[in-house]
């Protein structure tokens, strides 16, 4: 057996990346459990509506617990106390093990945003353990890990990243 094949096993559905919804400021998209969303600009409330609808048909189609990684750059800014309550709400009942947020952006604005989802986090009290990151590699790195270690099943880290560049590349 070739080692593209023995991947392709031990990765099923490695190579698709599903987009299930996209807009001018949102992209998310599905790769093996993990939920990925692209954000240029804070959700509204419909946009989370449709971030838990769509982790709640990913954990039915794969058939196991979810993982997500939400991926904004440091000009976004947080989501309005609506998006913020669903999100208290909602999430904690979500299919999620494990869910990376990754702010883009280096210096202070970069370091802000960090420090304002860390103290959402702080409110939500997530079942699931969470990690904000700096940037994509770190972040995959770290939701393939928990997935792994938690589900038994989980896409590469490697393949996360490059379904992040797939999907800002054709977005």
């Amino acid at each position: 057996m070739t080692l593209l094949a023995e991947a392709a096993l031990a990765e099923p559905n490695a190579a698709k990346v599903v987009v299930r919804y996209r807009d001018a400021a949102h992209c998310i998209a599905w790769i093996g459990n993990v939920e990925l969303i692209l954000s240029r600009e804070a959700p509204s409330s419909a946009v989370m509506r449709t971030i838990i609808a769509e982790l709640d048909a990913l954990s039915k189609s794969c058939g196991c617990k979810t993982g997500a990684m939400v991926v904004i750059n440091a000009d976004c800014p947080p989501p309005d106390e609506a998006a913020r309550n669903y999100i208290r709400t909602e999430l904690a009942r979500s299919s999620m093990v494990a869910a990376a947020q990754v702010v883009e952006g280096t210096g202070f604005r970069g370091a802000a945003m960090r420090a304002v989802l860390s103290m959402l986090q702080l409110t939500l009290k997530a079942r699931y353990r969470m990690l904000i990151a700096s940037n994509v590699d770190e972040a995959a790195l770290w939701l393939s890990d928990e997935l792994n270690s938690r589900v038994g099943r989980a896409p590469s880290a490697s393949r996360i990243v490059n379904a992040c560049r797939e999907l800002r590349r054709d977005g």
